[in-house]
């Protein structure tokens, strides 16, 4: 794949200190598809990482391949080697500009038709180890490179019911009151929408939804998809969720922007990422309910909708 342009590319004016704490090192468990593997990743989630893939060109007669490697850490087996660039006249500085930058990690080497070698998380020494072990007779290194981008972001913006927006108010003046929560937060592409926003201080608990798996009454199911004590109202921007399954849409068929925040999980996201406006607790905003809903104090009754 066509590495990002170096513009794409994060903290270029990064010396390397900066970044070996913008990647960590962990060794993955085993699992049903894969053994124990080493892994470098970023370290916080504003950033992602890609995968570069390339060819140095190499004979008998010009071996080398001319990478700029530098330890960054070594502990318990673990080992960051980052690339500073290429040496000036090397077989990689035959490679287009900005096919290898600084902050660039290895993941894995090999000959054309020969076994891939894994780098990802060796110390210094072994990945030395590896790369001269590539026999320049057999052609080209091909090399595999991880570089970190900016990750789109998904900016949720909130509207809250007065009614909470002036409790947290109060609870903000040393009153008691429900805090309403941040009016917006960013998340990321596989983000579940109500246990981000649940973990960001934002209250998801309407008292007046209705059990689905039950028939009757009210309550919170936990995040199960039975009721709709989560459920929001998207405005604008809602291409970014994934699709409601059967029951989603079952429960909410009369409000067709209404999402059950349990099970709107954000998907792909754009280049330059987007934006989601949402109203939280969407039954507490003024004129939802009409006069025959209320009691006499002009608080809705309980309706199985």
């Amino acid at each position: 794949s066509a590495p990002p342009s170096p513009a794409a590319a994060l903290g270029a004016e990064l010396d390397l200190d900066g970044w070996a704490t913008r990647w960590r090192v962990a060794r993955l468990a085993a699992d049903a598809f894969s053994p124990e593997r080493l892994d470098v990743s970023p370290s916080e989630a504003a950033w992602e990482a890609v995968s570069i893939d390339m060819t140095i060109p190499r004979s008998p007669d010009r071996p080398g391949l001319g990478l700029l490697l530098v330890e960054a850490g070594e502990q318990d087996g673990l080992g960051l080697v980052l690339l500073d660039g290429v040496a000036p006249g090397s077989n990689a500085a035959s490679l287009a500009p900005g096919s290898i930058l600084r902050g660039d990690v290895l993941v894995s080497a090999r000959v054309p038709g020969g076994p891939v070698r894994s780098l990802e998380g060796l110390p210094y020494d072994a990945t030395v180890g590896v790369l001269s072990s590539l026999d320049p007779a057999a052609g080209g290194a091909v090399l595999r490179l991880k570089r970190q981008r900016v990750r789109p972001a998904l900016t949720v913006r909130l509207e809250f019911p007065e009614a909470d927006v002036q409790a947290a108010a109060a609870a903000a003046s040393g009153s008691d009151g429900v805090v309403a929560g941040p009016r917006e937060v960013t998340l990321y592409a596989g983000a579940n929408l109500r246990r981000s926003m649940l973990a960001r201080g934002v209250q998801l608990n309407d008292p007046l939804a209705r059990r689905f798996d039950a028939g009757i009454g009210t309550g919170d199911c936990g995040g199960e998809g039975c009721c709709c004590t989560c459920a929001v109202e998207v405005l604008r921007g809602g291409e970014v969720l994934s699709a409601q399954g059967t029951q989603e849409r079952q429960m909410l068929a009369g409000f067709p922007r209404w999402r059950l925040a349990c099970k709107a999980v954000v998907d792909k996201l754009p280049e330059g990422g987007a934006t989601l406006d949402v109203r939280v607790t969407p039954r507490g905003f003024e004129n939802f309910y009409g006069k025959e809903e209320c009691d006499v104090n002009g608080k809705p009754l309980y309706r199985g909708r």
